[in-house]
């Protein structure tokens, strides 16, 4: 889809992949966000709105104050009429200029940065850049999968619309969340021409602990700004992009096979979120910034970040400014270790779009299998924040879960399209960020980013979507990024840094059905020469229930029983005794009856050693119940065997018009 600024958004082209990005005047934001330095968290310092009053010349409401430390969203009652502010520039710099204001912000309104997949049922093969091919720009998964598969302790934040917790590609994997989406959306919205402007929450309420995805299609007989009128499912698509659940016989795999997902609702109705109300999902997924008692703080706190939204900054001059409170955001996040991954954009060959241009970002755009960038895809690259395009298939596509519910979610509609976007490209960049975590736990967002910006793949002749008199254009670092995601050399080079781990390569986490056993198998785990020699194996319950364990110190684990109504993770060290150095994995079991939204430990027994980011508010560890003496045996053994076997079998379309 065209991605556009805050509140007059034109609708989709009839063919997004080509058609030219259309403009609109930007009308003038009547909320601002004002950020008092360092005054007093959490109030408002004393006669602040009737100085905003004083200079607008126009009424002023609090709105609230925001997680962001001294930042508070205020709206206009109506446009000023001074003279010297008929403009959003002329009222952000009056604003600017007031004495104890570090920076105001408009709070504006951010696409979902997707496009309509072609319906073409030609293509058979969803994930054909995982797969070692022989196409330029071939992930290699298998390979990166052979030496992790990840960890349930690293925890991806995905800022989206919601997920839906019963999809297949997705249970086991979820965190319980928040919904952040704070503007209760009206029963019609305003209407021109058929138009649904209003955004809003989409399910009868503002903000609270369900970040279920109700459906973001418009009522009967409107359309979105970018012309849909069906739920995109979005939130959905990206998560199982970076974590379906994988090896497991249904629709696709996902990047990293352990790692949770936390749900962080900040987008309603039409797919559009507000920048006030992503800034306080980034203070919360992070675990930072002012506590508000009314929603708690998140006791998983973020590794990664997701953002798959986009717009255009008319009011910031096109860029990110450093004192936006975005770009503060992104900075605090970088600041708790936590790397953040924003959609570049899809506007055909343009820069690299809002916040995905802030500093400290990895700006994530779209390519073909043969490294030729996506003729959607924004691109462009910077000092301040890393451009990285992700191949999907032969036409910049990518596999992702999704529901067949046009309006509300359908309860047997679980499936799989084939979406084009770069909202799915960002998942693919966090998903390799998790793995990397998995390799090598203490790496900050700054390594991180040089693994990535030094493992990357060259751009091929010819890659650029510009064109000139002669055709397609070369790339080159400024005029589209650093190169091409390359998992594979990004997870060697993280092993081969000074004082190289051993890797805990854990099997995939399952939904189990049964009560047990089963048996984690964590056989492809390497010593820290990537060898599989000189390794001791120590196995520990971190979170659930307790279970019956045996076969602790060995490379496979058998859980015995006790999974019944449980969600349970398992951490493993394995230990290179020839260089004395550790890495822990966790993997995770979760019975198909357990609510993950709502799943709390029944004990709260034990000692040490909790599990970073598990599920529900427990972080105690319980203590595994001994087996008995040759118990075991039988049983589902989730085994590797296969990776993908039929997963990559799928070749399904999406069969109606409208956005992912």
């Amino acid at each position: 889809m065209c991605i556009f600024g805050f509140a007059q958004l034109a609708n989709v082209h009839a063919n997004p992949l080509t058609a030219p990005v259309t403009t609109t005047a930007t009308p003038t934001p009547m909320r601002w966000v004002v950020n008092m330095g360092d005054q007093s968290q959490g109030t408002a310092p004393a006669g602040m709105l009737q100085t905003l009053q004083n200079t607008l010349g126009v009424s002023v409401r609090m709105v609230r104050p925001l997680l962001q430390p001294n930042s508070y969203l205020v709206e206009m009652q109506s446009l000023p009429v001074l003279g010297s502010l008929q403009t959003p520039q002329a009222i952000r710099a009056a604003l600017q200029a007031l004495p104890g204001v570090r920076f105001a912000s408009p709070d504006i309104q951010l696409q979902r940065t997707a496009v309509p997949a072609p319906n073409d049922g030609a293509y058979s093969v969803n994930q054909a850049s995982y797969m070692h091919t022989g196409a330029y720009a071939s992930l290699r998964m298998q390979d990166v999968w052979e030496q992790t598969r990840g960890s349930s302790n690293v925890v991806i934040a995905v800022l989206d619309s919601g997920v839906l917790f019963e999809n297949p590609e997705l249970k086991g994997r979820l965190l319980p969340g928040y919904d952040f989406v704070s503007n209760v959306t009206p029963p019609t919205g305003t209407r021109e021409n058929g138009t649904v402007f209003d955004s809003g929450s989409n399910d009868g309420n503002g903000r609270d602990p369900d970040p279920s995805d109700p459906g973001d299609a418009p009522p009967p007989g409107f359309n979105c700004p970018d012309g849909s009128t069906t739920s995109s499912w979005h939130g959905t698509t990206v998560a199982s992009v970076a974590a379906a659940q994988s090896n497991n016989g249904q629709f696709l795999a996902g990047m990293d096979w352990n790692a949770k997902v936390l749900p962080v609702r900040v987008s309603g109705r039409c797919g559009i979120a507000t920048s006030s109300d992503i800034v306080d999902a980034f203070y919360w997924a992070t675990g930072s910034g002012r506590v508000d008692p009314n929603i708690g703080v998140n006791p998983n706190p973020a590794n990664v970040i997701n953002l798959s939204f986009a717009t255009d900054t008319p009011l910031l001059g096109g860029g990110c400014a450093a004192n936006d409170m975005v770009a503060l955001a992104i900075a605090d996040a970088r600041a708790r270790n936590v790397s953040v991954v924003v959609s570049a954009g899809n506007n055909s060959g343009g820069a690299v779009q809002y916040p995905a241009n802030c500093a400290g970002t990895i700006a994530a755009g779209a390519a073909e299998q043969d490294g030729q960038l996506a003729n959607y895809s924004a691109k462009g690259g910077s000092s301040n924040f890393l451009t990285l395009h992700v191949p999907g298939n032969n036409s910049g596509l990518y596999a992702g879960a999704s529901n067949t519910g046009g309006s509300t979610p359908s309860a047997n509609g679980s499936t799989a399209f084939l979406f084009a976007g770069t909202s799915f490209s960002a998942p693919m960049v966090a998903g390799a960020i998790s793995l990397l975590k998995a390799v090598r736990p203490s790496l900050t967002p700054s390594q991180i980013d040089t693994l990535l910006r030094n493992s990357a793949r060259p751009y091929p002749a010819n890659a650029s979507n510009s064109t000139g008199l002669f055709g397609r254009l070369d790339c080159t670092p400024t005029s589209c990024g650093a190169g091409l995601l390359n998992v594979l050399g990004a997870v060697q080079a993280a092993r081969a840094l000074s004082n190289p781990l051993p890797v805990a390569n854990v099997q995939q986490s399952a939904v189990v059905a049964s009560n047990g056993p089963f048996v984690l198998d964590a056989a492809l785990s390497t010593n820290s020469a990537g060898g599989s020699a000189n390794l001791t194996f120590s196995w520990q319950q971190v979170f659930g229930n307790p279970v019956v364990l045996a076969g602790t110190s060995t490379s496979a684990l058998q859980v015995q029983s006790g999974m019944a109504g449980n969600i349970a993770e398992f951490a493993l060290t394995v230990t290179d005794t020839s260089t004395n150095r550790s890495n822990t994995s966790v993997v995770r079991l979760a019975n198909s009856a357990v609510n993950e939204r709502t799943f709390t430990p029944s004990s709260t027994s034990g000692g040490s050693g909790s599990s970073t980011g598990g599920s529900g508010t427990g972080t105690s560890t319980p203590a595994p119940v001994a087996a008995s003496s040759g118990g075991g045996g039988g049983g589902g053994a989730l085994g590797v065997s296969g990776l993908l076997g039929m997963l990559m079998l799928l070749g399904v379309w999406r069969q109606r018009p409208g956005v992912a």
